[in-house]
């Protein structure tokens, strides 16, 4: 999902971004990696063929008119119109990976059913009827781009390139027995067919990947709310990279705390991504993304929990009132006789994550605070555990 940029250019954004003092965090390395195999892709370019042969199957094709000529008799005219696409088949399509230039769509033995009407005259003489036109061996090759908006941090896709090839072209006509006729000009017809086929259809595709496929693009979001204090970015932060089997997506993966987005004091750490290819898709989540959300959740002052006597089980022998506690610390029991005992545990700073091969270690800073519960539901501060 890319190019590096050039060293003039990055030598001014990293001043740019030192003016606004945002270097020391500025960084390219993804929190979540997408990585979508050739599996996934054959599975896209099944979804993506059902909406490019509706779009083939809209092609309108003109009239074609023009005169020929019969020995001894000198020359007629012919035209053929109400021409329409009856079915686009698309029998053989694949989609495969070029690396560092994105994917080639190849599809091959597509076929084109058309049905219409003709008519020639000649002097006095007029005959017409209506007829089947087959377009067969139909080839096209598109190469697709991927790239991204570095604005909104959207996927893009465009068509660099498309060409296509007709094999054939076979008129099948009813309705009058001077059909024959065609014959003298079928080689007109299927020129003009075939120039005004392989126009269309490069067209199609192409116009198709800029509105559909772009289109729909557009209109994924980047950002998601997940409740009153944090949302997540995962727009990319790079083009979409292609290799000779993967094609992968490198998505920012960051929490944000909801009207106060300001990038954290760290950055990702290189991810590391394992060479399997067996699935259709593979997401890569790095420490980053939950040291994010944790730094997020700390700042907002959520990550804190109350502990009160009613929570303990009846039969367990601790118990959260200052008499238990003045077993330990006896002028907790002197100075509140009798009372209750609340206990608030809070995260001091932000929760870290580490990801090795061994395992996820997760180190919390927390600290608690117990309170004696007052006859008035008043809270009297009784002791600080760093833990």
């Amino acid at each position: 999902m890319a190019r590096e940029p050039g060293k003039a250019l990055m030598r001014a954004t990293l001043v740019v971004l030192a003016t606004l003092g945002t270097a020391v965090i500025a960084t390219t390395n993804p929190g979540v990696v997408a990585r979508i195999t050739q599996k996934g892709l054959d599975y896209a370019c099944q979804q993506g063929m059902v909406v490019l042969r509706k779009e083939l199957e809209k092609i309108t094709i003109p009239t074609f008119s023009g005169t020929f000529k019969i020995k001894h008799l000198g020359k007629g005219h012919y035209s053929f119109y109400s021409m329409a696409i009856r079915g686009f088949q698309l029998p053989s399509s694949q989609m495969k990976l070029v690396p560092s230039e994105g994917l080639n769509l190849a599809i091959r033995n597509a076929n084109v059913m058309i049905s219409g009407k003709w008519k020639a005259r000649k002097n006095f003489i007029k005959i017409s009827g209506n007829f089947d036109l087959s377009v067969e061996g139909v080839s096209i090759s598109a190469v697709l781009k991927p790239g991204f908006d570095p604005t909104s941090g959207r996927c893009t896709v465009t068509c660099s390139s498309c060409s296509n090839h007709i094999d054939s072209v076979r008129v099948h006509v009813s309705g009058s027995r001077l059909g024959w006729l065609i014959k003298l000009f079928h080689k007109k017809i299927e020129s003009s067919l075939r120039k005004m086929m392989n126009n269309k259809i490069c067209q199609v595709v192409t116009n198709s990947v800029s509105s559909k496929l772009q289109g729909y693009l557009k209109t994924l979001p980047v950002k998601t709310r997940i409740d009153h204090v944090a949302g997540i970015d995962y727009s990319l932060v790079a083009p979409p990279t292609a290799t000779a089997d993967n094609l992968d997506g490198q998505l920012k993966g960051e929490f944000f705390r909801c009207g106060q987005h300001s990038p954290p004091p760290f950055a990702p750490p290189p991810l590391a991504f394992p060479n399997d290819h067996d699935r259709m898709l593979y997401l890569g989540i790095s420490d980053y993304f939950f040291n994010t959300a944790g730094l997020v959740y700390q700042q907002a002052g959520v990550l804190n929990l109350t502990v009160t006597d009613d929570m303990i089980p009846k039969k367990s022998k601790f118990r959260l009132t200052t008499d238990f506690f003045g077993i330990l610390i006896p002028q907790v029991a002197q100075m509140f006789p009798n009372m209750k005992v609340q206990l608030v545990f809070w995260a001091s700073s932000p929760p870290h994550l580490t990801m090795n091969p061994a395992g996820l270690v997760l180190t919390p800073t927390l600290d608690a605070q117990a309170f004696a519960v007052l006859p008035d539901s008043s809270l009297a501060p009784l002791f600080v555990l760093r833990l």
